[in-house]
């Protein structure tokens, strides 16, 4: 008996280890439900993201918003920092000016704005919380938003197919041995109030 228990805890311990990462993935992918519609990824539910954006949308002056772009061309973004101001209407114009499909990520940054519309080629949404764009060679997008708290968010890209809705297949990485290094386009919001 004595030597039956150390065997079965060699052989149960790497188990448990494999249904405990196999549970948390599967917890992650319901808690996220994440969806596409028109390209544009955006959340289900509404955790984690800015109460009453309607509100805020219906409060600023639009005339009075500022626009700015941000370029993808080589592998990166142009500008790399935007500087923004909370409680302020801007509209910012995505251009993807290479010659592979490219998504633009940033879903901690969108959790804390309030969006009004996103305007594409084809129509303008409404009532969306935003995580990323996927943009087509070429292809442009206006995000118009108020950004609700302060503080520093990092949008991402890379190149991505557009044939899976919901799933950031985006050319950058984070590896366990990496210390924090990631690959890929990377660039920073800095909201001030």
């Amino acid at each position: 008996m004595d030597q039956i228990v150390p065997r079965l805890s060699r052989f149960l311990r790497p188990l448990a280890a494999v249904l405990t990462i196999a549970s948390v993935t599967v917890l992650a992918g319901c808690a996220s439900n994440v969806t596409g519609r028109s390209d544009v990824f955006e959340f289900v539910n509404s955790y984690g993201t800015v109460l009453k954006p309607q509100e805020i949308v219906e409060a600023v002056d639009w005339s009075q918003a500022l626009v700015f772009e941000i370029a993808i061309r080589q592998n990166e973004f142009r500008p790399m920092i935007v500087h923004l101001f909370q409680g302020e209407p801007y509209i910012m114009v995505v251009e993807n000016r290479d010659d592979v499909h490219h998504l633009f990520a940033a879903p901690e940054f969108f959790r804390t704005t309030a969006i009004r519309k996103i305007v594409t080629e084809k129509e303008d949404i409404t009532g969306v919380n935003l995580i990323a764009l996927s943009l087509k060679p070429g292809e442009i997008k206006e995000v118009h938003f108020v950004p609700v708290r302060d503080g520093y968010y990092d949008f991402e890209g890379g190149e991505g197919p557009s044939l899976w809705p919901g799933l950031f297949f985006t050319g950058f990485y984070q590896s366990p041995f990496s210390r924090g290094a990631r690959e890929g386009m990377v660039g920073s919001f800095v909201v001030e109030q």
